[in-house]
């Protein structure tokens, strides 16, 4: 990770501390922050711009309800991250609306995936991806990325709900220990 970087997430999680004291101006700066790559985030999965103006701004008033439920574990980014997509997930549930990926290949999910970070980082992602199984990853990116569920995956890729879920957290954890080594 680049210095650039590092101050980056430092920046980030000193601001998620200071709304977690409901201070207003620490929630605008790190919606000034963050908020381009949430939007991101949320588009990749609910597909709409209004709808994922909508959840971006759906997330920051989470943010500012419940900044206390994030206890320091893990980084504010990936904080804020898991609550845009549980966000976007919550929308496309309500309005039943679901996006459209080609299963036949994972590389466009993958470029998708990897666009928002730097050189180095794509090329341990990429290398992390790529250690997994072909449809541990292809379930991976296809839940992180564009929001499929768990019981969704199970159905397209025609295996049992327990062998998904069991697929989607060996992956997890496997792309864990890949990226700290």
């Amino acid at each position: 990770m680049s210095v650039g970087e590092l101050e980056w997430c430092y920046q980030v999680n000193a601001l998620l501390y200071r709304v977690q004291k409901q201070d207003k101006q620490a929630l605008q700066s790190l919606y000034e922050l963050t908020s381009g790559k949430l939007l991101g985030l949320i588009f990749r999965i609910v597909k709409d711009e209004p709808e994922a103006e909508d959840v971006l701004q759906d997330v920051f008033i989470k943010v500012w309800l419940q900044a206390n439920q994030y206890d320091g574990k893990g980084s504010a980014w990936a904080w804020l991250c898991v609550m845009a997509r549980n966000s976007s997930l919550d929308r496309l549930r309500k309005i039943q609306k679901h996006p459209h990926v080609s299963t036949d290949e994972d590389e466009e999910l993958l470029n998708s995936l990897t666009e928002e970070f730097d050189a180095h980082n794509n090329i341990a992602l990429n290398r992390c991806l790529y250690t997994l199984k072909n449809q541990v990853r292809k379930s991976i990116l296809m839940s992180y990325l564009h929001g499929y569920s768990h019981s969704e995956l199970a159905k397209t890729m025609s295996v049992p709900l327990g062998t998904m879920k069991a697929w989607i957290r060996r992956g997890l954890q496997e792309l864990k220990l890949c990226l700290e080594a």
